[in-house]
């Protein structure tokens, strides 16, 4: 796979279930009312719009502005404010991600606020618990604060990255290799374990001092090899999930071997179209949407 010439073809492709799930009407959901649920649908929103940053096809614009829409996001709003819980943390961090991109490919602040209110919400939830490392699927929080980290760089808002760095420094730096790996598999689960905590950290270091730190917590000898037979819908995601963090310890480091995991992880998944567009309620609906990701982090870098 020649990953920088063929990305935007793979971002096409991926994004043709997505278009599809987007503009169902699955929930009650005012706004995102697409793919099922309302964090799929948040999700899939955000990857129409990131595929239209990286790409400059317009194609989905229409459709993402009929998402969009300034009365039905303030009922959003309502909603998430009322009910504290609901999405905490898996919905709400791919929220963030959505504002992030949004920002990027249109340029106005319509989601600004509404992310504010969810980062606010987010640290709230991780000042009253800690954050775990090995918080699995839905309750991940280290995918909770990669997109928090994130969110606050895009909003040049120095106490949310401060705040991810204090709680990364605080429980995400071990010194030994990754713990992790194995329960990440047992799971059968959709989110990288070990990748994405390596994905976190690297956000927090400066690349010579992140070097030395993953040369420990990811030795030469540290086996991580592609899903090729996932145990259930879950785990069909996880190659994608994984090769998110993979890019970025390559594109932090220059590794040869992170690239070639990733893309070994990225070809594995998506040269099986039956994982991500086959079963609308399996996979069709969300799993396209991972692929997206593992794409635009190579457009983000």
């Amino acid at each position: 796979m020649r990953y920088r010439q063929d990305r935007a073809s793979i971002a096409r492709d991926l994004s043709m279930p997505i278009v599809a799930c987007v503009a169902r009407n699955d929930t009650q959901s005012p706004a995102v009312h697409g793919c099922i649920d309302w964090h799929s649908a948040v999700h899939g929103t955000w990857a129409l719009v990131a595929y239209m940053w990286a790409t400059s096809d317009q194609t989905y614009r229409p459709l993402i502005e009929s998402v969009l829409q300034p009365p039905l996001l303030l009922k959003e709003r309502e909603h998430l404010a009322a009910d504290p819980s609901f999405e905490m943390p898996y919905g709400r961090a791919w929220f963030l991600r959505l504002a992030i991109d949004y920002r990027r490919a249109v340029g106005t602040n319509l989601l600004d606020e509404f992310g504010d209110e969810v980062a606010a919400s987010l640290i709230a939830h991780y000042s009253r618990e800690r954050p775990e490392p090995s918080s699995v699927a839905y309750d991940s929080a280290t995918w909770a604060l990669i997109n928090l980290y994130d969110y606050g760089i895009s909003r040049n808002r120095t106490d949310i990255v401060k705040f991810v760095q204090d709680e990364v420094h605080a429980y995400y730096m071990t010194t030994e290799p990754c713990r992790l790996q194995q329960l990440e598999v047992e799971t059968g689960e959709f989110m990288a374990l070990c990748t994405n905590w390596a994905w976190l950290v690297g956000k927090t270091m400066e690349k010579d001092e992140f070097a030395r730190w993953l040369r420990e917590f990811f030795p030469e000898n540290f086996r991580i090899e592609p899903i090729t037979r996932p145990s259930g819908a879950h785990q069909a995601a996880l190659n994608f999930s994984r090769a998110w963090g993979l890019w970025s310890m390559f594109s932090k480091t220059g590794e040869l071997r992170f690239l070639s995991l990733y893309l070994q992880h990225l070809d594995e998944t998506y040269s099986h179209p039956e994982l991500w567009n086959g079963s609308y309620e399996e996979v069709g609906h969300w799993v396209a949407q991972f692929g997206v990701l593992a794409v635009m982090v190579t457009y983000y870098d």
